[in-house]
C-alpha cells in the first residue's frame, strides 16, 4: 500500500469509527470525470458510503455548508455525515451510480422526459428558494456571478480552445467583443438568486425512484437563466431542438408559480446565458483535452458547438452570429473514432 493511500484510509477509517463505531471492510476508488477531487465508495458493515478527499479545503466548506442549507430546506441532496478537522475528508451518503444522464441513455422518451421536467421543477426550488437561506460568504471562488466571472470563463474558452483548434479562425480582438457584449447582457440581468453553476444531468442522481442532486459547490449568486440554460444545453442530455423548447416552456411556466416575471425578457437573456455557458463548456472540455490528452473530449467540443449554432436566430448582436458561424467551420479531426 502506497503511503498516500494509507492516510486516505486512516483518515476516512477515522471518520466512519467516530461517526458509526464501525471498521472499513473495503475501500473503492470511484471515476471523478473532470474533478480533481478522490471519490470512493466505501463498505462497513452491511452499509456503504461515498468518502471525498478534496485538498482545497474551501471548496469542501462551500459544499458541506450549502448542503446542509438545503437539507434544511427539504431538497434532496446526499447528507454529510462527518467531516475531517481539517476539511480535506468527508463522508456522505451513497446515492449509487445511476446518474440521470446515465438513465436517459436507456430510458424512454417519456419517462426521460417526466425526470427532466422534475429536475426543471426542482431547480427553480434551489434557485429561488434558498437564495436568501445562503451563506454567500463560504463560496470559495466568488459570490456572485460577475464580469469577471464571465471574462475568466471566455478567456478559458480562448486560451484552451482557440489555442488547440482555432488560432487562424478567431483573434484576441474577436474575443473581446465578445465579453464586453456578454458584459452588458449581465448588466441588466437580475443576479440576486442561487446559481447551482453546474445543473446538468451528469450531476443528478436516480436513487430509490427519486432524483438527488451532486456537485453544488460551485454555487454562488447569479442570474435565472444561466442554470436551466446549463441543463437544456450540457453535453450530457441527448433532445431535439423541440423537445428543449419544451423543456424551457415548463421551467417558466413553473417559474411563474413562485415569483412574477417579464417572460419575454426572460427569453432574450436566456439565449445570451446558453451562449455564454456553452463557451464555458468549450472551454472546459479543451482543457481536459490538452491537461490529459483526453481525445474524447474532441467529439464533447463538436457536439457543443453544433448546439451554439441552434442559438443563431435567437441571438440579436451581428458579431455573435458571426463568431457563431466561425465556429461551425471550424474542422477538429476526430480520427480516433
Amino acid at each position: 500500500m502506497s503511503y498516500k493511500r494509507e492516510i486516505i484510509l486512516n483518515a476516512f477509517q477515522e471518520l466512519i469509527f467516530d461517526k458509526f463505531k464501525t471498521n472499513i471492510d473495503s475501500i473503492t476508488e470511484l471515476k471523478a470525470d473532470a474533478s480533481d477531487r478522490k471519490i470512493y465508495r466505501i463498505f462497513s458493515g452491511n452499509k456503504s458510503y461515498i468518502g471525498i478527499n478534496n485538498d482545497n479545503p474551501d471548496e469542501n466548506a462551500a459544499f458541506i455548508g450549502f448542503g446542509k442549507t438545503f437539507l434544511e430546506l427539504g431538497l434532496n441532496v446526499p447528507e454529510i455525515y462527518n467531516v475531517s478537522e481539517d476539511n480535506l475528508f468527508y463522508i456522505e451518503r451513497d446515492l449509487g451510480d445511476m446518474t440521470l444522464h446515465k438513465y436517459s441513455l436507456d430510458a424512454d422518451k417519456e419517462k426521460s422526459d417526466k425526470l427532466y421536467k422534475t429536475a426543471l421543477s426542482d431547480l427553480i426550488k434551489f434557485q429561488i428558494n434558498t437564495k436568501d437561506k445562503i451563506d454567500y460568504t463560504i463560496c470559495y471562488q466568488t459570490q456572485i456571478f460577475d464580469n469577471e466571472v464571465l471574462r475568466s470563463d471566455v478567456k478559458k474558452f480562448s486560451y484552451y480552445f482557440v489555442d488547440s483548434f482555432a488560432k487562424e479562425k478567431i483573434n484576441e480582438k474577436e474575443i473581446d467583443e465578445i465579453i464586453e457584449i456578454l458584459s452588458k447582457k449581465i448588466i441588466n440581468a437580475d443576479c440576486n438568486y442561487f446559481l447551482y453553476r453546474d445543473f446538468q444531468p451528469r450531476n443528478i442522481m436516480l436513487f430509490d425512484d427519486k432524483l438527488f442532486y451532486i456537485d453544488f459547490q460551485s454555487g454562488r449568486k447569479g442570474p435565472l437563466q444561466y442554470d436551466p440554460a446549463s441543463f437544456l444545453y450540457s453535453g450530457s442530455i441527448y433532445i431535439t431542438d423541440a423537445e428543449r423548447l419544451s423543456l424551457l416552456e415548463h421551467y417558466e411556466r413553473e417559474l411563474k408559480y413562485f415569483i412574477n416575471y417579464d417572460a419575454e425578457e426572460f427569453r432574450y437573456y436566456f439565449y445570451y446565458f446558453a451562449f455564454a455557458r456553452l463557451l464555458q463548456a468549450i472551454g472546459s472540455y479543451a482543457y481536459i483535452y490538452k491537461k490529459r490528452n483526453d481525445v474524447k473530449m474532441k467529439d464533447k467540443i463538436l457536439t457543443a458547438i453544433q448546439k451554439m449554432k441552434g442559438l443563431y436566430e435567437f441571438i440579436h448582436e451581428e458579431n455573435i452570429k458571426k463568431f457563431i458561424m466561425k465556429l461551425t467551420e471550424i474542422k477538429i479531426d476526430i480520427t480516433h473514432i
